[in-house]
């Protein structure tokens, strides 16, 4: 029993290496914080978190099932491939969860319902044929809509304001502009299950340059935050950090174009700035 929950827990990335879907729900938790700082109604805050994170799991479920053919390839240890979780125990978890999601949601407002409505949406289309946005242009477009509407679901617990919007602008921007390393590391089974990822259709060197560019186009975007506050030391430092961190992951990637270990590598470099932005966007919410 307990290895199929522990399954379970992988199946819906709770604890990963790169990214867990815990960060969805963290999201969601700053866009409150960003709407009402001080003061944060603490339960409703969390109840929508709650609702973010179920979602995400049940979005990740849900990729892996579409993806089975794919991470026989990619990563074998998955929980389906590996056959620790059925394919029938997949689907009803991750149904389970969208329902879970929703109803929680809607506990709340409507508003935040709609939130993660289409938060769950687009964790879908990216994943369900024929619509399936993780093959092709809109892959990375549709993870940044995701974000976005995780952090308005969360500033929405009170009234979304310019501080929410300028964060899921931004985040969503970026996100949308450096998933790109996710890509590079699965270049394998997409390859042989003919996804055309952006990695795919550029070659690798074409999405490592987009995803520079993309990066030297949306860091600025992080001290537009200066222009709705006070000047914040903390908050600078942290997105200097943030820009360096990822900047050195770039570095670690044109240095070694090819290779599957170095994109993990870079990928979870760029998780850790990931999470960075979304501390400096906390520390500026309560500063």
């Amino acid at each position: 029993m307990w290895k199929k929950v522990v399954a379970c827990l992988e199946l819906v990335k709770v604890f990963n290496s790169s990214k867990s879907t815990l960060y969805y729900g963290f999201c969601s938790f700053i866009g409150s914080l960003l709407a009402s700082s001080w003061k944060l109604p603490i339960g409703t805050s969390l109840t929508v978190a709650f609702a973010i994170t179920f979602s995400a799991f049940a979005i990740y479920a849900l990729n892996d099932i579409y993806d089975a053919k794919i991470d026989a390839i990619n990563d074998l240890g998955r929980p389906i491939p590996s056959g620790r979780v059925t394919m029938r125990e997949a689907k009803v978890l991750t149904t389970v969860l969208f329902v879970a999601s929703a109803a929680i949601a809607l506990t709340v407002n409507l508003t935040v319902f709609l939130c993660v409505v289409l938060f769950s949406v687009l964790g879908i289309m990216y994943s369900i044929p024929p619509i399936r946005f993780k093959d092709g242009l809109f892959a990375n477009v549709c993870w940044g809509l995701g974000i976005a509407a995780a952090i308005l679901g969360g500033a929405s617990v009170t009234a979304i304001n310019t501080n929410s919007i300028v964060a899921a602008f931004t985040l969503a921007f970026l996100t949308a502009g450096c998933g790109l390393t996710k890509d590079l590391k699965d270049l394998e089974g997409d390859r042989a299950m003919n996804v055309h990822t952006l990695p795919i259709m550029l070659g690798e060197q074409g999405a490592i340059k987009a995803m520079t560019i993309a990066s030297i186009a949306g860091f600025p975007l992080l001290f537009l935050n200066l222009m709705f506050s006070n000047v914040n030391i903390a908050y600078f430092a942290t997105i200097t950090l943030t820009i360096a961190l990822f900047a050195y992951s770039l570095l670690v990637l044109y240095r070694n174009t090819g290779s599957k270990i170095i994109y993990k590598k870079a990928y979870k470099l760029q998780a850790y700035a990931g999470f960075l932005i979304i501390l400096a966007f906390m520390i500026n919410a309560l500063t």
